[in-house]
């Protein structure tokens, strides 16, 4: 008596189908575990940006010919540096914004910064993610805020 075999190319269009309904959620986790760990990145660098040039800029606030706060040579070698490094932060859309401000954070003149007011420093960068259907609940900018006081 001969045994009936399976027809092996159903076995394999059933695979090809269970393949197919389980690769597109595992592509959409696998994008959004990149998109995250992107967005970690690029926070982590705006954060260390605004506090690298927040420590630059107490210490030399202002250039003594023009006092304004940031134009000295070494807060604006710094905020070059730091336009290499961060990803996004030397586009069209990253902001770097400097402020003095006093101890309950509220803004002085930045030409009145003096020993003991605060630099603020806010960095800004755009962000786009790359997942489709994490785009409507993903931030569109990355910002980090430093306050530090002048000594």
């Amino acid at each position: 008596m001969r045994h009936r075999t399976r027809d092996s190319g159903t076995e394999r269009g059933q695979a090809l189908v269970e393949f197919s309904l389980v690769l597109i959620p595992f592509l959409l986790i696998l994008m959004a575990i990149v998109d995250g760990g992107r967005a970690i990145f690029m926070y982590n660098g705006a954060s260390q940006a605004a506090r690298e040039i927040a420590r630059v800029t107490s210490v030399y606030p202002c250039d003594p010919s023009n006092c304004t706060l940031g134009n000295h040579a070494e807060t604006l070698a710094v905020i070059a540096t730091q336009k290499r490094l961060v990803p996004g932060l030397a586009g069209p859309g990253a902001t770097i914004a400097m402020q003095c401000t006093d101890m309950v954070d509220t803004s002085i003149s930045n030409a009145g910064c003096r020993s003991g007011d605060f630099v603020r420093v806010s960095v800004s960068i755009p962000f786009a993610v790359l997942t489709p259907v994490i785009n409507m609940f993903a931030p569109s900018t990355l910002s980090s805020t430093t306050h530090i006081q002048l000594p």
